[in-house]
């Protein structure tokens, strides 16, 4: 049998767990299956109560047996545990985190999404059981979602487009995980330390955690609320902080987050109409990728907004003083002026899809070019960086953004290619 149930002092680096005998949110860990890569492992694994794993053998080392067990005459004693290959050592280093061995194909960022939607969901699942997340569970999701951006932020920007594009409407927990990946996104653009930035991803994950204590079918139709529906969904930033308030130990700054990320600059925001000054930045910076989402998600009859369009809607929110121009300008550096998921035309006449953002020019992103100046379509779609010298010498730009719904174009299946590194 591969999977041997052991107790935890038989455990060793280069083993690979695949369950131990308590909760998963009770542990720091955002998967239970990984590569044991050291002995600190190990000792949180002691620290939170686990007793008895199980390992699985055909991926990591076995269970060290002695000779005499074995039915041998030697009386040597049992030698020491080799350490693993070079394979598994850097298996060990990343899969706890969802990620790839250096010697394999590094994950796919809907592997990732996938992996941290399903830890978000069991956050929000136990949060209508009454059971609120850890602090060590929610900083586990963060950390792994954070190490991706890390390593490719622009990919991830691509992933959260598409996964807009596919779902008909958005759950709290895919508008949780999106705000969470684009406000670490926007926090690494500000120049905030990883301290900060953790704590930024941690309120994200947990702002809207107060509807998981209103009926669901408000939540579901909030964008159409008025009245008595509309005040009563407001009480949300006050309930989320009741419901963490539950398990000690979620920091200040993240109860903060839950609680002022829909308050706005120039005193119009709720539940308290804090200004600008009062506003924890971190719960503005929440506050500010939260609007966005909102806009370009579908919820209920409403439709999304298109990317560009809302863009515009964040540039004229800050002349009107709901958020800092400032706050505003770095949000536009993160997502671009011409965001993923937007339909171009550009000035040679050719259509395009932008797939991604250029970090040091946004009017210049990496687009699809998709059909040629007479409005035929390209056999192959052709892959161009409007900020790099064009092969043939064309000085391509962007002319305007189209409405996909008018010119009949499917921007998912632009986006939704695996191969696709954004520039």
């Amino acid at each position: 049998m591969a999977i041997k149930r052991i107790p935890i002092a038989q455990l060793i680096p280069g083993m690979y767990l695949v369950e131990m005998d308590v909760p998963w949110y009770r542990t720091p860990f955002l998967s239970h299956k990984f590569a044991i890569k050291d002995l600190d492992t190990i000792q949180t694994l002691k620290r939170h109560g686990i007793r008895m794993v199980s390992i699985d053998t055909s991926k990591g080392l076995d269970v060290q047996i002695a000779p005499a067990q074995a039915g041998q005459e030697s009386q040597e004693p049992c030698p020491a545990p080799q350490p693993p290959p070079v394979e598994s050592c850097a298996s060990a280093a990343t899969s706890a985190s969802g990620g790839a061995a250096a010697h394999d194909t590094p994950p796919l960022p809907s592997a990732i999404y996938a992996q941290a939607q399903e830890a978000v969901e069991r956050i929000f699942t136990d949060l209508e059981r009454g059971i609120p997340p850890s602090p060590e569970a929610t900083k586990a999701i963060v950390s792994t979602v954070l190490d991706h951006v890390l390593s490719d932020h622009a990919a991830m920007v691509t992933q959260l487009a598409i996964q807009k594009i596919k779902q008909f409407d958005r759950s709290l927990t895919t508008h949780a995980l999106d705000t969470c990946i684009l406000s670490l996104i926007v926090a690494l653009e500000s120049g905030l330390d990883q301290q900060a930035q953790e704590l930024v991803g941690m309120g994200a994950l947990l702002h809207d955690t107060g509807y998981v204590r209103l009926p669901r079918n408000l939540v579901r139709k909030r964008e159409d609320c008025t009245g008595q529906d509309k005040t009563l969904l407001e009480q949300h930033c006050k309930l989320g902080i009741a419901v963490l308030a539950e398990r000690p130990g979620m920091p200040e700054e993240v109860l903060r987050i839950v609680r002022e990320h829909h308050e706005r600059s120039n005193g119009s925001g709720y539940p308290a109409g804090l200004r600008s000054d009062q506003i924890l930045p971190l719960a503005q910076i929440v506050g500010i990728v939260d609007f966005y989402d909102g806009m370009v998600s579908r919820r209920g009859t409403r439709p999304s907004m298109m990317p560009h369009d809302a863009v515009r809607q964040l540039f004229l929110a800050g002349e009107r003083g709901q958020f800092e121009k400032s706050l505003v300008e770095l949000m536009i550096r993160s997502i671009g002026v011409y965001p993923v998921g937007s339909l171009v035309r550009l000035n040679t006449g050719e259509q395009a899809v932008v797939v991604g953002v250029n970090p040091q020019q946004r009017l210049k992103p990496l687009v699809k070019v998709t059909t040629d100046p007479q409005g035929g379509s390209y056999p192959t779609p052709i892959e161009i960086d409007l900020s790099a010298p064009s092969t043939d010498h064309t000085v391509r730009s962007v002319l305007r953004v189209l409405d996909p719904t008018h010119e009949r174009v499917n921007i998912s299946i632009h986006l939704d290619n695996p191969d696709l590194r954004a520039a």
